[in-house]
């Protein structure tokens, strides 16, 4: 692991999911190493080497120290797109969290893919709600990330967040047309949005007649005593009293 450089972890980094694991290789382009010649992060990647210097807090690498981060965290991401594959998905996790601790905030498209990884795996456990908050870090750094916003519309479906979910599913649509299940979705998501404002309306109005009726029984009045008519073009209700 390079005798010059002893790694110390000294805060913990946020997530990591799984993208497209056949297709991403875990490579590291050459060019990318000279694209931060310095790595000083007050929030995540607080890594010491025994040559590293510290000022005001931040931790500064040399590029050579940046390369060899790099290199540790895509084997790490090698390891949990390998342990994804067997269907290990806890592993996986831990494999990209040790990645994402590792990636410098440089590394925007590792560090996304590494979130977007680690929702996959979420979601094959039915985590829905570790699953959103990947996939919501991922599109952080990239807002045009199509994995990472299926993933989440899945997930707020899942958990009847049909409103979110729609939102996503719209957006999967403008980037790519053609995706079926973004598109079926985008069809039936309203009615059960309407379902559920119909829900929670019920609801709301259940709640207000317990109340209504505990303010009216000192006078001897209950809600029974008015009666609420919709109007069918405008949605509104008007109250008519009756003894």
């Amino acid at each position: 692991k390079g005798g010059h450089l002893i790694l110390i972890i000294v805060s913990m980094a946020e997530g990591s999911d799984i993208n497209r694991v056949s297709e991403e290789d875990c490579s590291l382009e050459e060019e990318a190493y000279h694209d931060a010649p310095e790595f000083a992060s007050e929030v995540d990647n607080r890594y010491l080497s025994e040559d590293a210097t510290v000022k005001e807090g931040k931790v500064e690498l040399t590029e050579e120290q940046i390369k060899e981060l790099k290199t540790h965290a895509g084997l790490q991401k090698d390891k949990g797109n390998e342990y994804f594959r067997n269907g290990e998905y806890s592993d996986a996790i831990v494999s990209y969290s040790e990645a994402l601790k590792l990636f410098p905030p440089s590394c925007e498209d590792e560090i996304a893919a590494c979130h977007a990884n680690r929702a996959a795996c979420y979601m094959k456990m039915d985590q829905h709600q570790d699953v959103i908050d990947d996939c919501t870090k991922a599109l952080e750094v990239n807002p045009q990330y199509l994995k990472a916003l299926l993933r989440r519309a899945h997930s707020y479906e899942a958990t009847e967040k049909y409103e979110e979910a729609l939102q996503d599913y719209k957006k999967v649509l403008e980037l790519d047309p053609s995706q079926t299940a973004a598109r079926n979705a985008s069809m039936y998501l309203p009615e059960k949005i309407q379902q559920q404002h119909e829900i929670l309306k019920q609801e709301m109005f259940g709640k207000l007649k317990e109340l209504g009726d505990a303010v009216l029984k000192p006078f001897g009045l209950s809600t029974q005593n008015f009666q609420f008519q919709q109007d069918p073009n405008t949605g509104g209700y008007s109250v008519n009293f009756k003894r």
